[in-house]
């Protein structure tokens, strides 16, 4: 029961009792920023009216959540009350959704969020589409309805990549919200890697971004993992980023939940007094904020750490503790959702007697509108007959411009799979020629050496030594060109697949065991196997990372992973050696990494380096699979 519910606080969900104490102890009164803007709309002009209640009830969402759907709603009313504003009337749904999914009001949220959708989708609008997915895989993974989130949370991930690659910077950061999203709901239906892979996805593109929120949740997400696979040594070390960023951010909510998260990892790994340490540390910030539910699970983080190391006492003196602040904190809410009631109820109260004052404006404004309808009647036909015309022109050139870009890809897709193949095959032409003539001549060379040595009878021992060692440089000779020659053409690779070539090559970098080399591969045997070019890129991409760092890394721990899923094929390669700064890479060692992303490129994925001296580096690998 503990573990579950700490969880939950681990991955964001726990806002139920923080939002109902808000709403209970919000004064009846309304606040000075409510005042104030209701005195600006009440003095701005009635064409600026819709717009107003749309920005307003956004920067009250937050602070004022009761008093924003309540904005939120007219605005609704307004937009679809005239014609040509379905941009307003999906930005209002959009708005009422996400209030609802705060507030756990899950069904009232997908009532709204589903038409927001289909106006986004009638509007072509890519962040509109994505933003309402990404609200729609919250409601879903709330109701425990994990597939549908997954889906939501997949095609929000689209959507949102359509949009930056369009060039809207302001879908960058809800993509990288979308893939912790994925990630949860991977989580809770215990496809554990496929998890990870996408809370390191969201990871790389909040640190791109420099967003800190979103990267401190990734964190979460990877030590929740962490945890659930009893990996205390990862999980204190996810933990141990969330809390430097907490405190670097002076966010105290955020330190006691990192201290409460790091005090289950070092209780993880028995280190007992460091946990008790991490414990007081979360519950003096919890105690100083009030935060009663940080509280209990503290408690009973204790009672749990006690029970593990066999003190029963303590752990009895703090399951009473948990027990007692549980049932406090239980009435606590029933008081609070009471009051929640009583709030909601004169609402909707103030609401009624706003909308008839509302209906009786409305009427006076109708007879001066139909005044004037008639004399816009007529520009209205001609400027919409010289916008119809505009917009043909402009999409026929439109046209034009997309046909020609999709010509010049389709030419440089072709020259770049023409060199990989001319280059492919140069290899295996070499590799077949060292294998087949350079080795055939050292074994006769070798064999006529030792007919020259019986037919010589060497005596003395000079001359003994000499002849091994001419024997010895053949071998070597030999061994050095097969070696050559299996690295050019892997057999293991045309018959056996990309894994198991991969493999191979690992095993004969490392036979002493001084290198650490681990090799996971998830899900690539389903599905069939992969086409022959992407295993042939990969396999010389990895073969060219791994040398990168048996040359410069001095790494003692080599990381390799290949991960297949129905959308893409991902390959991590981590180490733990010296590391490096990409940006102050020379031109000559920048050409290697060059190379990577142009081999990338060609399959339609992409390479990111995550390096910094003296922490090793981390290189991501994606390739489409509809590539």
């Amino acid at each position: 029961m503990y573990r579950a519910f700490r969880l939950v606080l681990q991955l964001g969900f726990c806002t139920g009792v923080l939002a109902a104490s808000a709403a209970a102890q919000a004064p009846p009164a309304a606040s000075p920023l409510v005042d104030s803007l209701n005195q600006r709309r009440a003095q701005g002009p009635d064409t600026a009216r819709l717009r107003l209640l749309l920005a307003d009830a956004n920067a009250l969402r937050t602070t004022e959540p009761i008093e924003a759907r309540r904005l939120a709603t007219l605005a609704l009313q307004e937009a679809r009350r005239g014609p040509g504003r379905p941009a307003q009337q999906q930005a209002a749904l959009l708005l009422l959704g996400r209030l609802a999914n705060a507030e756990g009001d899950f069904a009232t949220a997908a009532k709204n969020l589903m038409p927001a959708l289909r106006l986004a989708e009638q509007r072509h609008d890519l962040l509109g589409q994505g933003s309402a997915c990404l609200a729609l895989a919250t409601t879903n993974k709330n109701l425990q309805q994990l597939a549908q989130s997954l889906q939501y949370a997949r095609r929000a991930q689209a959507l949102l990549s359509q949009a930056v690659q369009a060039g809207d910077a302001r879908a960058a950061k809800p993509l990288a919200i979308a893939y912790n999203n994925s990630g949860t709901a991977l989580m809770e239906q215990n496809q554990l890697a496929a998890a990870r892979a996408d809370f390191r996805t969201s990871l790389q593109k909040a640190r791109a971004l420099g967003d800190s929120s979103v990267a401190v949740l990734a964190l979460y997400n990877l030590g929740g993992l962490a945890l659930r696979q009893k990996n205390g040594p990862e999980a204190y070390r996810y933990y141990r980023q969330t809390l430097a960023i907490d405190q670097a951010e002076g966010n105290e909510q955020g330190q006691a939940e990192s201290w409460l998260n790091l005090g289950d990892a070092l209780a993880l790994l028995h280190r007992t007094a460091e946990a008790e340490d991490a414990y007081r540390h979360a519950l003096q910030l919890a105690r100083r904020l009030h935060a009663l539910p940080i509280v209990r699970v503290v408690y009973n983080g204790f009672a749990s750490l006690y029970e593990a190391e066999n003190q029963p006492a303590k752990a009895l003196q703090w399951q009473k503790r948990f027990q007692l602040l549980n049932d406090s904190i239980f009435q606590q809410e029933s008081t609070q959702q009471v009051a929640e009631l009583q709030t909601k109820y004169d609402t909707e109260k103030k609401d009624a007697q706003n909308r008839l004052q509302a209906a009786r404006l409305r009427e006076q404004q109708q007879i001066i509108r139909r005044r004037t309808t008639l004399l816009w009647a007529g520009a209205l036909v001609a400027l919409l007959l010289a916008g119809l015309a505009y917009s043909w022109v402009a999409r026929r050139r439109l046209r034009r411009e997309v046909e020609f870009a999709e010509e010049r890809q389709a030419l440089q897709q072709q020259r770049a799979q023409a060199v990989l193949e001319a280059e492919e095959t140069e290899r295996r032409r070499i590799g077949s020629d060292l294998h087949d003539g350079v080795g055939q001549l050292l074994t006769a060379a070798k064999m006529n050496l030792h007919a020259l040595g019986d037919e010589l009878q060497l005596h003395t021992t000079g001359q003994q030594a000499m002849f091994q060692n001419a024997l010895d440089g053949v071998d070597e000779s030999f061994r050095e060109v097969r070696s050559i020659s299996h690295n050019l053409l892997p057999n293991a690779l045309i018959k056996r697949g990309l894994a198991q070539a991969v493999r191979d090559f690992l095993n004969k970098i490392a036979p002493d065991g001084r290198l650490k080399v681990q090799l996971e591969v998830v899900g690539l045997d389903q599905g069939g196997r992969i086409p022959a070019t992407v295993e042939n890129v990969l396999f010389r991409v990895i073969q060219e990372l791994v040398q990168n760092i048996l040359k410069h890394a001095r790494a003692t721990e080599i990381t390799l992973q290949i991960i297949r899923s129905a959308e893409e094929l991902t390959v991590m390669v981590e180490d733990n050696g010296v590391g490096f700064d990409p940006a102050a890479l020379g031109a000559e060692a920048g050409i290697g990494l060059k190379n990577i992303e142009s081999r990338m490129a060609y399959l339609g994925g992409r390479a990111d380096f995550d390096a910094a001296p003296g922490r090793g580096t981390t290189v991501t690998l994606e390739v489409p699979m509809e590539a």
